[in-house]
């Protein structure tokens, strides 16, 4: 409690009534007993209103007590909306954290979009011509003043082009970066409150969750980046003629202004009985979930939001933008051979670049083509470096054949073991937990949800994974929603198996290309002409005596400083025993020269109890 008193300090006065607003979010719908065992109790009874009374109290008074459920957790998913767009993209980051919240929490979280009043259209007219330096008269041949969707970060409105294409127009919400900016400094000196004076805080990074919660926001405040994400997707999942990624005007798109061609889909939850029985949606589901098995092991670059809002059926009976394969098809042979200089000419710009690669790399469409899956904001995705993708591979597999002691050693090399973790009782519980999923019937199976549990069994072991692991937890998780509502007898586990193959090949694809083999050679040639000075240098140390080895020991120093508190306390319980045995010798002879010796032994004794006993409750915070 002291603790959490000094530590107000130092918090800007301003930002008070926010912490008590913050901190009242984890004492209340249902998580008073997560804030207990993480020490914000204390805190939102200090950060509390005038008279004293914290955000526990009245939690108590309103209810909000009791253990966790559903329908609380729905009520923390409103109460963030209600504060505003950077709390909805913290409780998105915090979708992705099971080490920080409960499984309801978690479940409610990946569902969490944001629910504002619409921008004005005289403010978005405005934004336009800020941007793109035209009238929307000028600039579009027709601008729907309705909004198609609004959201706490950007508006989205129907438009045509001059050129007669039909468009959507995302712009961004006016002073947004103002407010994100404010409600960020206010996240930064929270955590780091939260770090100095909370378990929680000493258990988890964060600094790091604001930073990366920091990070999404720069992504999704910057147009451009979404519109190279999706240039990305569109090259990237070209090879896919069932999947469509609309193409981005880059001539009508900024830093807060983008503009992309419209879908007209379906949403999943739409569908209706009769088309499920008019189409078949096994192979375009089994696209999808290949798509995303390349993204992840392939490429090292994924969506990481695919949840059913951004996912569209197409039926071939809308009027809708070609994929690159069908773009492809359209071109004739007859107009290649009249203007052979077209696709040899450089692209203006990177975007146009990646979308000529996605026409050139494109399949011819299969003959049964159909119905297709577009796919929508690229504004959050995340990025696996080489080494991770490889040991997400070997998970992916070993989950799929049942290996859950190989999926436990691949768990612990990705991640890092906290003091008392258990590596006997982890791979333990993977190995069942693999098992039990393993025998699920074909429609229950859900990859996403087993990496979730696969990350809280890590968490509450003590060991710390990776945050590109939760990112990709949530994307599997969204991408089983979106395969079950389409398809609910598709399995995961058997396309995963085939998959291997493919990127078994790539592998060796890729270690036996020209570039890698001369990279191998050169290595190899440094490493020969070393290797003789490095022979000659370690026998002339050995015939010297002068060879030395370095042992390093990580947990070494911490058992050389608890033997020393053990020595410590022997030798002073030997000193307290000595004095008292004298003493009493004394007593007979010397009796105030006893009494005295019974005094300092006392107060030594007193003093080693209290020192025993502040040292033991300071280990436990």
């Amino acid at each position: 409690m002291v603790a959490a008193v000094v530590g107000l300090v130092i918090l800007t006065p301003r930002y008070l009534p926010r912490l008590a607003s913050t901190i009242g979010l984890f004492t209340r719908y249902g998580l008073a007993d997560f804030a207990r065992q993480q020490g914000l109790q204390g805190l939102s009874a200090e950060a509390g209103n005038g008279n004293g009374r914290g955000a526990a109290a009245e939690a108590a008074e309103a209810g909000d007590g009791g253990p966790p459920s559903a329908e609380k957790a729905a009520a923390f998913r409103e109460r963030l909306v209600e504060l505003g767009p950077a709390y909805v993209k913290l409780g998105q980051l915090l979708s992705t954290r099971p080490d920080l919240l409960p499984p309801e929490y978690i479940r409610e979280l990946t569902s969490l979009q944001d629910d504002v009043e619409p921008i004005d259209v005289s403010e978005v007219e405005r934004v336009i011509q800020e941007e793109l330096g035209g009238r929307l008269s000028k600039l579009f041949a027709s601008f729907d003043p309705e909004p198609v969707g609004s959201a706490s970060l950007g508006q989205v409105h129907a438009a045509e082009l001059r050129d007669g294409r039909p468009v959507v127009v995302k712009v961004q919400r006016p002073g947004i970066r103002a407010v994100l900016a404010e409600d960020l400094q206010f996240f930064h000196e929270l955590a780091a409150f939260l770090s100095a004076h909370t378990q929680a805080g000493a258990r988890v990074d964060m600094v790091g969750v604001v930073q990366q919660l920091e990070r999404a926001l720069a992504d999704e405040l910057d147009y451009r980046v979404e519109a190279r994400n999706a240039a990305h997707f569109r090259r990237s999942l070209a090879e896919y003629p069932r999947l469509l990624v609309p193409r981005v005007i880059e001539a009508y798109s900024t830093e807060r202004v983008l503009t992309t061609e419209r879908v007209r889909g379906v949403k999943i939850d739409a569908i209706s009985p009769l088309t499920r029985l008019d189409y078949d949606f096994e192979p375009v589901v089994d696209e999808l979930t290949r798509a995303y098995l390349k993204q992840i092991t392939l490429d090292g670059h994924f969506h990481a939001d695919p949840h059913p809002g951004n996912v569209f059926v197409v039926l071939p009976d809308a009027d809708n933008p070609p994929t690159p394969a069908e773009e492809r098809a359209a071109e004739s042979p007859a107009n290649e051979r009249r203007s052979p200089t077209r696709t040899t000419l450089p692209a203006a710009t990177p975007l146009a670049e990646m979308g000529r690669q996605a026409k050139r790399e494109a399949p011819p469409p299969p003959r049964d083509l159909d119905v297709k899956l577009a796919l929508i904001d690229f504004g959050m995705t995340a990025r696996l470096s080489l080494a991770m993708r490889e040991q997400i591979v070997r998970l992916l597999m070993d989950l799929a054949d049942n290996r859950g002691d190989h999926a436990a050693e691949t768990l612990v090399e990705l991640g890092q073991a906290l003091p008392g973790f258990d590596r006997a009782a982890f791979v333990h519980d993977v190995a069942a937990l693999v098992a039990r999923n393993y025998d699920l019937a074909v429609g229950d199976v859900q990859t996403g949800k087993v990496l979730y549990e696969l990350i809280d069994t890590s968490f509450q072991r003590g060991l710390r994974l990776p945050a590109e692991l939760t990112l990709l937890a949530k994307a599997l998780f969204n991408l089983d929603a979106v395969t079950r509502a389409l398809d609910p007898s598709y399995n995961p586990i058997d396309t995963i198996r085939e998959f291997g193959a493919q990127i078994a090949a790539e592998r060796t694809r890729r270690e036996l290309n020209p570039r890698r083999i001369f990279q191998l050679a050169s290595e190899a040639g440094s490493l020969m002409t070393a290797l003789p000075h490095r022979l000659d240098v370690i026998s002339e140390r050995l015939a010297s005596n002068e060879f030395q080895t370095r042992l390093d020991v990580p947990q070494l120093p911490l058992l050389l400083e608890g033997l020393q508190k053990v020595a410590n306390r022997v030798f002073s319980g030997v000193v307290l025993a000595g004095l008292l045995v004298a003493s009493a010798m004394l007593l007979p002879h010397q009796r105030a020269l006893g009494l005295i010796g019974f005094v300092l032994a006392g107060a030594i004794g007193l003093w080693m109890v209290l020192s025993i006993l502040w040292t033991d409750r300071r280990r436990r915070e």
